[in-house]
């Protein structure tokens, strides 16, 4: 027996229409006299248990607890006991925002016209059916009530012929509780108008309908122009949207507060209290709290309804005044959430900053260090040239020379751990430059010309830092080619140095000045470094040429 009871019950849930077309046949003979009869009344017991199959609140699947039997027994007897007109004309203002709230969430076409052809003939139910049924003044003529009352149910077969559905889980998304409820004050004051109109302007009641529904119909029209006009201002939608969104504290304002304050503390915990003490003075607000890396504090009072947000490295706390509304306690965690927003934010600046600060002394000493190798390097060719057999006269002239030049690049380099600015940006002639770079580079066998205009002026610590470089790169490169010829070029104020050994690998001439390298005779970072100190000064340093015989690098001006 039970199994049949399921097996009905499941047939009639998969059929919504059916169930909606049986209660509104039974809510019809309640409505056009039915409720005097005694017999008849039942009626609306079955019709209270096929509303609550149908209903879109809560899924009908749930087990009732026996307090809600309880309950509901009592709910059922009393008003089956008290039915009347005036009860059934409440039932209907109900059962039509319950429709009505499920149109507007209906997005299948047949199904929406299902429930508007339900909606309407609820309509006519209640003002043909239950509301001449209050008064005896209010008179159908020239309709026949008796007609209507026989003839109307007939339409209700048709509700079959709509695609209908239920929604098994979470059914009370199915229905918007804001328009049901303005479906309901709308019958209302459609209802209690036409009685109204008809009492005051004393005419008949289906003109008094008739003209009450045109007079609603213009004013419905023109709220919804104004909810959402195509131009002009942006319509009472978007202004309702906006204060639903903005309960307690705009958001364009808090975020200005925010602005305020971030340009007020550096510190990111600085920030938080300022922010919180903003936030604290608002009257909706009971207490607040924060903790962050290095800072905590509390304002206020803790209360039984607060919200709390908790991100990394920080906590915060805001207590209500009174039961927040789910909106007030979304918007609150919006403000909070915000406030979390900009403290990572000035956090992340402040690691930039470290990073920043970082970087600039890395490259300031990698500069340097790069200076003092070539350095190095310069003294140990002095040195090697020293030791070998030969005249001594000629090694004592080759060390004067050379001496104070090497002291003097090395005073330029300890000048550049001492400034603030850690480069020289001095110029000077080009052939004053390229005299002291050949006496500095005489002993190494290397190929020196000439051309073009000699006194251009050119930044000689630039230079200085590129020649090195390039050189001591070909050098590493000969000990690996003997025969390897090493030619050096001042060309209208460019510098080009050539060798003529083998070309560099693709894979690493493509990666050349975007970063450290792969180098079998160093850090790899040189060219880099020279790449970047060009930049500065305006130059760019360039591979020219890259084959077999003919390896180029070019420094020029941009």
């Amino acid at each position: 027996m039970n199994r049949i009871r399921e097996a009905v019950a499941q047939r009639l849930l998969a059929r919504p229409n059916l169930l909606l077309m049986f209660h509104l046949a039974m809510i019809h003979v309640l409505a056009f006299g039915g409720w005097q009869d005694a017999s008849l009344r039942l009626l609306w017991v079955a019709a209270f248990g096929i509303f609550l199959l149908w209903q879109p609140f809560v899924a009908s699947s749930n087990t009732l607890r026996p307090l809600q039997i309880v309950l509901l027994w009592i709910v059922v007897t009393l008003s089956t006991v008290f039915l009347g007109p005036w009860l059934l004309l409440i039932w209907c203002g109900v059962l039509a925002a319950a429709i009505g709230g499920r149109v507007l969430r209906t997005v299948r076409r047949g199904e929406r016209a299902g429930y508007l052809f339900a909606f309407g003939y609820l309509i006519v139910v209640t003002v043909l059916g239950a509301i001449p049924e209050i008064s005896a003044g209010v008179d159908t003529s020239p309709l026949s009530r008796q007609a209507i009352a026989m003839g109307l149910p007939m339409l209700l077969p048709i509700l079959l012929f709509f695609p209908a559905r239920l929604v098994p889980e979470r059914r009370a998304r199915g229905f918007d509780l804001l328009y049901g409820l303005l479906v309901f004050l709308v019958l209302a004051a459609f209802v209690l108008g036409a009685l109204s109109y008809m009492l005051i302007g004393r005419v008949g009641y289906l003109e008094s309908l008739i003209k009450t529904s045109w007079v609603l119909a213009m004013a419905l029209l023109l709220v919804a122009w104004a909810w959402n006009p195509r131009a002009g201002f942006a319509g009472i939608g978007a202004s309702l949207s906006r204060a639903l969104l903005t309960v307690g504290m705009p958001l364009e304002d808090w975020l200005a507060q925010l602005g305020e304050e971030s340009e007020r503390a550096q510190d990111p915990d600085d920030f938080v209290a300022g922010a919180m003490r903003r936030l604290f003075e608002n009257p909706w607000v009971a207490g607040v709290s924060w903790q962050s890396q290095r800072q905590e504090g509390v304002l206020g009072l803790r209360q039984a309804h607060a919200c709390d947000y908790r991100t990394e490295g920080l906590q915060l706390g805001l207590s209500f005044r009174h039961l927040p509304t789910e909106p007030i306690r979304w918007h609150a965690e919006w403000l909070l959430r915000l406030v979390a927003e900009f403290y990572q934010v000035k956090r992340q600046a402040q690691a930039l900053q470290r990073l920043g600060y970082l970087q600039a002394v890395y490259e300031t000493g990698a500069r340097v260090t790069h200076d003092v190798k070539n350095l190095l390097q310069s003294l140990q060719a002095l040195c090697y040239a020293a030791g070998q057999p030969g005249d001594p006269t000629q090694i004592t002239a080759l060390l004067g020379r050379q001496l104070p030049l090497i002291v003097e690049r090395l005073a330029a380099t300890l000048d550049k751990l001492k400034s603030t600015e850690g480069v020289d940006r001095m110029l000077i002639p080009a052939n004053r430059w390229w005299h002291g770079a050949r006496l500095r580079h005489e002993h190494l066998h290397l190929s020196w010309q000439s051309s073009g205009d000699a006194s251009t002026p050119i930044p000689a610590a630039l230079f200085d830092n590129v020649l090195d470089n390039l050189i001591h790169n070909a050098l590493a490169k000969r000990q690996r080619e003997p025969m390897l010829r090493i030619e050096v070029v001042l060309d209208n104020g460019a510098l080009v140095v050539t060798d003529d050994g083998s070309p560099i690998v693709e894979s690493t001439a493509g990666h050349l000045f975007e970063g450290p390298v792969s180098s079998e005779d160093g850090l790899g970072i040189g060219l880099y470094q020279s790449f970047t100190l060009a930049q500065e000064f305006g130059y760019l340093l360039t591979l020219a040429d890259n084959r077999s015989g003919c390896v180029s690098f070019r420094l020029s001006a941009r």
